[in-house]
């Protein structure tokens, strides 16, 4: 499943023991991850920032401010550089959503990111080795890449051990210019910005060429790295064959836990003790008022919190004249930064829509934000469906009710003849 293949390879010797039991974990040691994470916070502060529209990225403008303020902050030479030019910084982007300190708020048409302050007050608790502890879960186990707009089979703690792996522990890397060039695409230049933020890499910057971002001579494993990435390996290992055994091989948690690395770990760490609390959100229940638009066409949808999405599906296809005699899927972006679906009963895939009520929305979605529904996967017809109110008190509506119509609906089988004509007017 990972690298290495050899058992010996895997085996974490004396001194590396030893290691592991005497690393005293600071702010700055044995990285700056520490360090780092917490200047991103104090920079978002109580208020939040604005961020940008489509990826909800740091602001440009503020790009360069916060690159100055990291322990080493890194040499570029772009023009208009964004958050992905700056490794460091993208990388830490990841474990601030990743570890659901901040959420994504909405305000008019305008993004905020947010801290959340009651995981915030929870993170101030922790000493310093349950931060870094946590802060590396937040990275390997829910560091979905798609937090950063990345689609990609592996996982990030995959493409780092495929890394990892490739670089000799007792040698030097010297990366070349074709090297270079992949490394931004494996294991990704913020994966390895965060494996020397977290001391298990040491880099050596060097100057950037003309009109180029992050350039690094040479890289070269920490004995902490090697004696980390070969515990935390075999505690993966581990877990994976104790599934395999239970045949619980389901990776999708709806909570989202710290400390699952904690009870084989912390025999080496024993300072180990608490980690981040998540509290989960109350379901707001009510009527839910959904803007469901069809390319130019829309239609004002309310439907009480009890009904499910296969409710919601129905109302909208009855809302353009559809019959329902496809599969459909719902998809919006969690909490946490990465997608949910939400399948048909006939697929094969949980969670099905006839399962899953109105109100189980508002764990991730809050007014004025968006999800999809995709109905026919053959003609792919999508709607953008807008959460526009949730009313809690309102009686009158007792079931899915169309409230306005804007547009005349498009035919779902157009002829050959008029099928251009129909792709004009939605």
């Amino acid at each position: 499943m990972f690298y290495p293949i050899k058992p010996e390879e895997s085996a974490i010797t004396s001194i590396e023991e030893e290691l592991l039991h005497n690393q005293d974990i600071s702010l700055t040691s044995p990285g700056t991850i520490l360090k780092d994470f917490q200047m991103l916070l104090d920079f978002i502060g109580t208020e939040g920032i604005e961020v940008s529209k489509t990826q909800n990225f740091l602001p440009m403008k503020s790009l360069e401010e916060l690159n100055n303020q990291l322990t080493h902050p890194i040499q570029i030479d772009l023009k208009r550089p964004q958050q992905k030019a700056y490794p460091h910084l993208h990388g830490l982007y990841l474990l601030l959503r990743a570890s659901t300190i901040s959420t994504i708020e909405l305000k008019g048409k305008k993004f905020f990111l947010h801290l959340e302050p009651e995981v915030l007050e929870s993170w101030n608790q922790l000493n310093f080795t349950e931060r870094y502890f946590n802060l590396l879960e937040a990275w390997w186990i829910w560091g979905d890449e798609e937090i950063l707009g990345e689609k990609d089979w592996r996982s990030g703690f995959h493409k780092c051990l495929m890394f990892w792996y490739e670089l000799d522990s007792k040698k030097s890397l010297i990366p070349k210019g074709e090297e270079l060039r992949w490394y931004s695409y494996s294991p990704g230049l913020h994966q390895i910005a965060l494996l020397s933020m977290f001391g298990l890499l040491s880099v050596k910057n060097g100057k950037p060429k003309k009109g180029q971002g992050w350039h690094f001579t040479q890289l070269n494993k920490t004995p902490w790295g090697d004696a980390l990435v070969k515990l935390i390996k075999n505690t993966t290992s581990a877990q994976f064959q104790e599934e395999t055994d239970s045949q619980n091989l389901d990776t999708e948690e709806e909570e989202h836990p710290f400390g699952i690395w904690q009870p084989q770990l912390q025999p080496f760490f024993p300072k180990w003790q608490q980690n981040l609390t998540i509290p989960e959100p109350e379901l707001s229940q009510g009527v839910y008022i959904f803007k469901v638009s069809l390319g130019k066409i829309w239609r004002r949808i309310a439907i009480p919190s009890h009904y499910t999405l296969y409710d919601l599906s129905n109302i909208i296809l009855e809302s353009v004249n559809f019959d329902n005699d496809h599969l459909h899927e719902f998809s919006y972006k969690s909490r946490y930064g990465w997608t949910v679906r939400v399948n048909h009963p006939n697929c094969s895939e949980e969670p099905f829509s006839d399962d899953f009520e109105i109100s189980d929305l508002s764990l991730s979605l809050k007014p004025g934000q968006s999800m999809t529904y995709l109905f026919d996967f053959g003609d792919n017809w999508k709607f953008n469906i807008q959460l526009a109110d949730i009313s809690p008190d309102n009686s009158e509506i007792v079931k899915p009710t169309i409230l306005d119509t804007h547009g005349s609906a498009p035919s779902q089988y157009p002829s050959w003849d008029d099928e251009d004509e129909e792709d004009e007017d939605i």
